[in-house]
């Protein structure tokens, strides 16, 4: 094909194709026939319908996880500018255009009879040659130092290769590997905890009329059991209420005895029917009167045994006494002999230690995961040995405005009596159950675009940029991390200079990529 004659096909194509400068792919910012981005610019090419589009100007349109050559703006595949290797032996090539003679429709147009042969000639999805970074001897799809953005779709298990410039720069720059262990392990949640007592057991001892405090018969620190008498108090209305008792008692007594008396008389035919039910209706009324009375000495406190003591001594004093409700610690005093006491004044404060309450400040992205009824265990700074284990029993429905973080409650044992309200510590919510592990340095893993990655060695130049799941929440004292997925134990793992091979890997990313000789 003579100069004039293409350039002529050219002009009448609608457009002038731009001679290909580089020999090789790379992210280099440069800008050939298309953007950074891999799709052409406007000069690169058009269509002879507006709006219309291909897979070289359009990415959307390309085959997925086939690779793409941006610097030459075709697939890796069919770019013979960086491998000339895969050009088929004996097969026509057009040079002016980059295609097989057979294939470019510039210089022979394409016709019905050769739509056969074309799509035979053009290698398919799934089947296309594996190929070769010649820089880095590993597959084009597995280096990492080319293809870098392969390693956000890693899953875990899945890796690229690092190959270093030779077989002594790993050595030299003092990465070193050990073997991965094996561990059980759990996944948690980390919180801060505070300890308060549990208020489902804590009860405020307040009197129950308005009194003086006579005597006080416990003080703070004191078990006491239920029904255990914590003050004595002097109270001229629970006086007043014990003589409204006693009188209400003995009327009771005259109108039974009077009751009886209409009734015999009735029997001789002395009384009338009408004086029966008068007394039979004083009665009732008697009756009524002393439930009355009764009743307003057992909201005093009193028992059922101290009211019928009462009602048997003709007691009519001014004492009232405060009893303890349950078994328990007195935590708090309020009470003073001679102060002026009235209902809703604190005198004690009564808690059960056998049990207490962890209050749990959980990161709000992990509220997700927070349900009742899974076990919290906490660790206090400065109390050495001390661990609490309990349950979920409460978790909020929103999260605190001012701290973002979502509030939980679990009850804890503390029959120990080890800790104590006001305590600070870290807490961890277990989620499901321990299982298998593999055990790496904290130092070994890398995160990239958010994800964690290891390094293992496959030979003295060669490692492989690993992708893995942690177990989360997972902390041991030596500060090692567990790996969930994507690692088997006793694999060479690199676990010092790992950041030496991380740069390597993003080297290109710093404009050292692939470049030509």
């Amino acid at each position: 094909m003579t100069p004039t004659n293409a350039l002529r096909r050219r002009i009448a194509n609608g457009f002038l194709l731009v001679p290909l400068l580089f020999s090789s792919c790379g992210n280099s910012d440069h800008t050939s026939s298309g953007t950074a981005a891999g799709t052409p610019t406007a000069a690169a090419h058009r269509h002879d319908v507006p709006g219309q589009t291909c897979f070289t100007c359009d990415p959307t349109k390309r085959e997925a996880g086939r690779l793409w050559c941006d610097e030459h703006d075709r697939y890796e595949d069919r770019c013979w500018e960086c491998h000339p290797e895969l050009m088929e032996k004996g097969r026509l090539f057009c040079d002016e255009h980059g295609l097989y003679e057979d294939e470019c429709h510039l210089c022979r147009p394409k016709t019905d009879d050769d739509d056969d042969k074309t799509s035979k000639a053009l290698p398919r999805q799934g089947v296309s040659p594996v190929l070769q970074c010649n820089d880095h001897r590993v597959p084009e799809s597995q280096c990492g130092i080319c293809q870098p953005q392969l390693a956000a779709a890693l899953s875990p298990g899945r890796e690229l290769q690092v190959r270093f410039e030779s077989l002594q720069s790993a050595a030299k720059a003092g990465i070193r590997t050990s073997p991965a262990g094996s561990i059980e392990a759990q996944s948690s949640i980390p919180a801060i905890c505070e300890v308060t007592y549990n208020e489902n057991e804590l009860a405020r001892i307040t009197p129950l009329a308005p009194a003086i405090v006579k005597r006080v018969l416990v003080d703070v620190g004191a078990d006491v059991k239920a029904g255990d008498v914590l003050v004595e108090l002097h109270s001229a209305e629970v006086a007043s209420a014990k003589s409204a008792f006693i009188s209400a008692v003995v009327d009771l007594k005259l109108k039974e005895v009077a009751r009886e008396r209409e009734r015999r008389l009735a029997e001789k035919k002395i009384s009338s029917e009408k004086e029966v039910q008068e007394a039979d209706a004083a009665c009732s009324t008697a009756g009524l009167m002393l439930s009355t009375t009764k009743q307003r000495l057992f909201n005093y406190g009193f028992t059922k045994e101290e009211v019928d003591a009462i009602a048997e001594e003709q007691d009519s004093s001014a004492i009232l006494l405060v009893r303890a409700p349950y078994e328990g610690t007195i935590v708090e005093r309020a009470a003073v002999v001679g102060e002026a006491v009235a209902p809703g004044d604190d005198l004690f404060t009564l808690a059960n230690l056998d049990t207490m309450w962890l209050t749990l400040s959980i990161p709000a992205d992990k509220a997700r995961l927070v349900k009742r009824g899974l076990t919290v265990r906490a660790v206090f700074a400065g109390h050495s040995g001390d661990e609490a284990t309990g349950t979920l029993t409460w978790v909020n429905t929103s999260i605190d405005e001012r701290t973002r973080m979502l509030k939980a409650r679990a009850v804890v044992d503390n029959t120990t009596r080890a800790l104590m309200a006001g305590m600070f510590g870290e807490a961890r919510v277990l989620l499901g159950e321990a299982g298998a592990a593999v055990s790496v340095p904290q130092g070994a893993v890398q995160r990239y675009e958010k994800q964690s990655y290891v390094f293992v060695k496959v030979e003295d130049d060669l490692y492989s940029l690993r992708r893995v799941a942690l177990v989360e929440g997972y902390s041991s004292p030596g500060d090692f991390v567990a790996v969930l997925a994507g690692l088997t134990p006793n694999e060479p793992v690199v676990t010092v200079g790992a950041f030496t091979v991380m740069s390597e890997f993003l080297k290109s990313r710093l404009g050292a990529g692939c470049t030509d000789d």
